[in-house]
């Protein structure tokens, strides 16, 4: 026996360690940024969460669109026709600011007056506890050390049998501790990517996607029969299909590229998959299974 411990009973302990090794993981990811305080969110801070500053920057120039105050002009320039909706978020009163003058939605997003309003959108998000501190994201990722420790003992038995030339148990147990210590090394290299949103956020994310199902662009609603407060919702929460749906001439301007945005279909075994490039503002579609 090595290590005074038979195979079997070894693969037992090595089993049951995994387990509280991945508990005490998920445990601090769950627990890290589980309250919050401050107001309810808006809009543009749900887009924020959902798909970072591309999106909520969509998201408010969407909301200026359908109240007439953006219009679309000669090359690919957007500019303002009227004043913003009263009660506009900070983010979409910088935008309707940066398009006083024509300019292209590259252009509007490295607006100084929109990277401010970016800026301080995080800061409350950070404050309130919807976003993580780095401090918060590096309690995550030291969460995960007690699974590469379990990882690296397995691996330590099988090297030490392989070394000495003893015996770590039968032929099942050497295997099935091989294919432990595998699965352990990539459990934990799945915990970690820490997230940027707490867990607070997260849930209600969920939540808020369970009660507006019906703006799932996946059920393909009638988007024409839904008024602007169901527009914007269904963008903040599945990404920024709708509006192509909408507008497809201005989502283009603002960066929704409609390839990345389709909604997902069953590939052939033999077509070529193409990476995804990244539209222009950086924006992306809500996260969906491929």
């Amino acid at each position: 026996m090595l290590w005074g411990v038979s195979g079997p009973l070894f693969l037992l302990d090595y089993v049951a360690a995994v387990a509280g090794a991945l508990a005490v993981a998920l445990s601090i990811r769950t627990l890290t940024g589980w309250r919050t305080r401050g107001e309810p969110l808006t809009t543009v801070e749900l887009a924020y969460l959902t798909d970072r500053a591309g999106l909520a920057c969509q998201v408010g120039v969407a909301a200026l669109r359908r109240a007439g105050a953006v219009r679309r002009g000669e090359l690919s320039t957007l500019s303002v026709d009227g004043p913003p909706p009263a009660g506009s978020a900070p983010l979409v009163r910088a935008l309707h600011a940066a398009l006083r003058r024509p300019q292209t939605w590259a252009a509007v997003l490295a607006d100084p007056a929109v990277g401010r309003a970016l800026r301080r959108l995080v800061g409350r998000l950070v404050r309130d506890g919807w976003l993580l501190t780095p401090a918060q994201r590096r309690r995550i990722a030291l969460g995960t050390l007690p699974v590469f420790a379990v990882a690296a003992v397995g691996v330590t038995r099988l090297l030490d049998s392989a070394v000495e030339g003893r015996t770590a148990g039968g032929p099942a147990s050497v295997a099935g501790l091989l294919l432990c210590c595998l699965a352990t090394a990539l459990a934990g290299w799945w915990l970690c990517e820490v997230p940027e949103t707490g867990s607070a956020a997260r849930r209600l994310l969920r939540r808020h996607r369970r009660a507006h199902a019906d703006l799932n662009p996946e059920r393909r609603p009638a988007w024409s029969e839904r008024g602007t407060d169901e527009l914007l919702t269904g963008m903040a929460l599945f990404g920024p299909r709708p509006l192509l749906a909408v507008d497809p001439r201005f989502a283009e301007l603002v960066g929704v590229d409609a390839e990345r945005t389709r909604p997902a279909t069953r590939v052939p075994a033999r077509r070529v998959i193409r990476p995804p490039t990244v539209a222009a503002g950086g924006s992306r579609a809500a996260p969906t299974a491929a």
